[in-house]
């Protein structure tokens, strides 16, 4: 009976690992002018979901800041921009890190997703939640196989209709515009280059990615989606959008290459930094000046070689913007849509106003 059991999951994700994908984009109708939320982490957490504490130090500490939040700020987070929600699309989306993870089974991490969802249901009556995969939402704890095919994806597909998924790279059409879900752990570079083709009349597409396509972060400084080399000009070719998260800051971005240009905007919903008033304020205001303060363990550490090798790719002289934020509330973007802009306004407080909006495409 326990052969069994650790079979019939792993056959499960075998099968899921070997779909096909997604022939075509979920083509949703849309308005031409219309205004979506997006969220970065949340890291969903509950006391429900583990059934011992972490071994780890650092496991503690991130499940006391789960614990933390959820009993309180993060509904907060989600309440504010529920109120903001007059949003036309008839979906939220969510950049990864939907979950902590770190669960012992695979019944407590199918409850962790179920609970995700449901909680942003409850806040957001009636909408879609278009999620990705993050680095904590296939997370185990003693366990090595991903949970993510067996119980993620398929609350996904219920939200699309029932859609067939690998992984979680999907596209959505909604009215004129493309939207690409970026799986880094299954990356389709093939996959996304023919949702391109096949939507060649898209007004705009927007990148979804939970790991950052331009290196940012300060915990492994170049962790970011597999493949850029090929996805940077791809996208940018069409003067693409990128929203991502992962990092737990705000950072705005605008990087220029023969191909064309290209934006990426990451969003913090992260319930731990929900001060209502704080100001963002420029922490790194070059990419140059963000090189020179990178912790310099991972520059002697053999085991982050592959991570600071990404960094040689990128040159100074191609950001045409670069601005990682410091004092980092937490907040949630209305992304802005019509024919001539995208434009991201950035709210961490319950005012009703922005305290940044920043234009991703369109007129600068």
């Amino acid at each position: 009976m326990k052969f069994r059991n650790l079979l019939l999951p792993a056959i499960s994700v075998l099968l899921a690992g070997c779909a096909t994908p997604m022939r075509e984009a979920v083509k949703l109708e849309g308005k031409s002018d219309y205004s979506v939320t997006v969220l970065g982490d949340t890291h969903y957490d509950g006391p429900q979901y583990h059934l011992a504490p972490p071994l780890s130090e650092n496991g503690k500490r991130e499940q006391l800041r789960n614990l933390a939040q959820w009993k309180g700020k993060s509904q907060e987070v989600l309440a504010a921009a529920a109120a903001q929600s007059k949003d036309t699309a008839p979906f939220v989306i969510q950049l990864g890190d939907l979950t902590q993870g770190d669960c012992e089974n695979y019944d407590l991490h199918a409850a962790m997703f179920q609970g995700a969802f449901d909680t942003l249901h409850k806040f957001f009556p009636g909408k879609k939640i278009l999620s990705l995969r993050g680095n904590h939402d296939g997370r185990w704890k003693g366990i090595s196989t991903d949970a993510v095919d067996k119980h993620f994806v398929p609350l996904l597909q219920k939200e699309l209709g029932g859609v067939q998924m690998y992984g979680t790279n999907y596209a959505v059409r909604y009215g004129k515009d493309l939207y690409i879900f970026y799986d880094f752990k299954r990356s389709q570079v093939d996959f996304i280059r023919k949702m391109i083709e096949s939507n060649a009349d898209a007004r705009h597409i927007i990148f979804l990615t939970h790991l950052p396509m331009f290196p940012c972060s300060g915990g492994n400084p170049g962790w970011i989606v597999p493949d850029y080399k090929e996805l940077i000009p791809l996208l940018a070719k069409h003067n693409a959008v990128v929203l991502c998260a992962h990092t737990h800051f705000w950072g705005t971005f605008i990087y220029k290459c023969k191909e064309g240009t290209l934006s990426q905007l990451i969003v913090n919903s992260m319930g731990n930094n929900w001060f209502p008033g704080t100001a963002i304020k420029d922490r790194y205001n070059s990419y140059a000046q963000w090189k020179r303060n990178i912790n310099k363990k991972y520059f002697a550490a053999p085991n982050y070689k592959w991570s600071v090798d990404n960094l040689k790719f990128f040159k100074d002289s191609d950001f045409i913007h670069y601005e990682t934020k410091y004092s980092n509330p937490s907040g949630f973007v209305k992304l802005e849509v019509s024919d001539s802009k995208v434009i991201a306004h950035i709210f961490t407080d319950t005012t009703g106003k922005p305290v940044k909006s920043f234009i991703l495409k369109g007129n600068k």
